[in-house]
């Protein structure tokens, strides 16, 4: 019976798909699927995604958005599946034991509603880039505490919480609460553990739980990025960001 199912949103995500798969089935954990959604690549995504046992399903590009993607493909999950990994198609897991780590954590904590990880840059990625997860990194002891062996216990909701680049969530908690498609442009995540930590839910940030994730904005396009973010606090429908070279939907 499957135990886990891990759920891919993608749209021309060529440039780094295959690695992250190959991560993901080199795993030690091998218990569990891959459901990939995808909204219209036009690249080579779904050949990659062909060369790997996953389960692909198609979605219509206009019916896009990020909650949309990800409720869509848990819904077409194993019914035995206990956890939901969700992950971009540009975000590589660290390690082989990333999944083995990552889900002894609903085994080491009471009452957690889920497990994130840090986000390091890609190899080769660009000095901003790198400057930026350094100091992101950097300023999280202060807002979240030091942690023990890596791991923080997490009580409140805030940016970058339980952020779905990488993350773990219980199915059970989102047969209870789906994600709210009104939150288009992303923050679902933001709301949705907001939800549970106000019913005395907490979350763990793991660092053995880290994956690689970089764009290659520059300062401009961070300095947006960071004000999109912010502004993921109220719904808003879907749209492309346009200083977004790359036209990918993860971020």
């Amino acid at each position: 019976m499957i135990e886990t199912s891990i759920i891919i949103r993608t749209r021309n995500e060529e440039k780094w798909l295959e690695t992250v798969l190959q991560k993901l089935f080199d795993q030690t954990y091998k218990n569990f699927e891959v459901i990939l959604v995808d909204s219209g690549s036009n690249d080579g995504t779904l050949e990659i995604a062909k060369k790997f046992p996953v389960k692909i399903y198609e979605i219509l590009q206009k019916n896009f958005s990020y909650p949309y993607a990800l409720n869509y493909g848990i819904e077409k999950t194993a019914e035995s599946s206990k956890f939901i990994v969700i992950i971009s198609g540009h975000s590589i897991p660290i390690s082989q034991t990333w999944l083995e780590d990552g889900i002894g954590n609903f085994k080491r904590h009471e009452k957690i509603m889920g497990v994130y990880g840090f986000v390091r840059a890609m190899p080769g990625a660009s000095i901003c880039d790198k400057l930026v997860g350094f100091f992101w990194r950097l300023a999280r002891p202060w807002r979240y505490g030091f942690g023990k062996n890596g791991r923080y216990v997490i009580e409140s909701a805030g940016m970058g919480v339980m952020g779905f680049t990488n993350a773990i969530i219980l199915k059970e908690l989102w047969v209870k609460k789906k994600f709210n498609e009104e939150y288009g442009m992303g923050g679902e995540d933001w709301e949705w553990a907001d939800c549970w930590f106000k019913r005395g839910y907490k979350a763990v940030r793991d660092i053995r739980f880290s994956v690689y994730h970089s764009h290659d904005l520059g300062p401009i396009g961070w300095y947006r990025q960071f004000q999109y973010w912010k502004s993921l606090s109220r719904p808003q429908p879907f749209k492309f960001l346009a200083y977004r070279k790359d036209k990918t939907h993860s971020f």
